[in-house]
């Protein structure tokens, strides 16, 4: 007797609290935009030397140039995601082999995430981009920005006019109550609905000109 008591207790306590509770809109996490990049004062680089297999880390400041026996290394750029994003970097280099004159220099971006995009295609040396570090510089994809808080159909908008609102509200649902219109209105572009074929015509019978036939009377033998 005692659960059943407690079992029955604990279901109208439950269903108390759901009536009571209303749903409410919930804001979405703020980010970046997938397209945002931050500068970076240093680029982050691993250079493999095949032939001993040793792998060098060197951090090259923007706009200078690091060796690594003979090649030489110049970074023009490095960039990095935002916090709020998922992780990925890229640089641009500028590489040249001082031990291979018949080889052409490489010039052009390298990916963390996406090393096979740009690949310096030398037999000895093989370089990739590990991170940017160093100071924020430009581009800067400037303050996080805040997301607007969704409505519910039914829920009050929020005040967000002068006392640190987040926005306008965006509506999860269109408006039920609000007709949607068919045609654009006389002054607007031309209407994509088909306009309702035209009543036939209604043709009077004119008189034949041809003669009734002739009653052919039934031979009987």
């Amino acid at each position: 007797m005692m659960w059943r008591s407690f079992i029955a207790l604990s279901a109208i306590t439950l269903g108390g609290v759901c009536k009571a509770q209303a749903a409410v809109g919930v804001v979405p996490p703020a980010m970046y935009a997938p397209q945002m990049w931050q500068g970076r004062s240093e680029a982050v680089l691993h250079v493999l030397n095949r032939l001993d297999a040793h792998l060098e880390t060197m951090s090259v400041p923007v706009g200078g140039t690091a060796t690594y026996r003979t090649l030489s290394i110049a970074v023009d750029a490095c960039v990095s995601r935002p916090l709020s994003l998922a992780e990925d970097a890229g640089a641009l280099v500028h590489l040249r082999d001082s031990g291979d004159t018949t080889r052409p220099p490489f010039d052009g971006w390298m990916m963390e995430n996406e090393p096979g995009i740009a690949v310096y295609g030398s037999p000895l040396y093989d370089v990739r981009v590990v991170s940017c570090g160093g100071a924020f510089v430009a581009p800067n994809p400037g303050p996080l920005p805040v997301p607007p808080k969704p409505v519910l159909p039914g829920e009050d908008a929020p005040n967000t006019t002068g006392d640190g609102g987040n926005g306008a509200p965006v509506p999860l649902a269109p408006d039920a109550q609000a007709a949607i219109p068919l045609a654009p209105p006389d002054n607007a572009a031309t209407s994509l609905v088909p306009s309702a074929p035209p009543a036939p015509l209604q043709q009077k019978s004119a008189p034949s000109d041809l003669a009734p036939p002739e009653s052919v009377e039934p031979n009987v033998q």
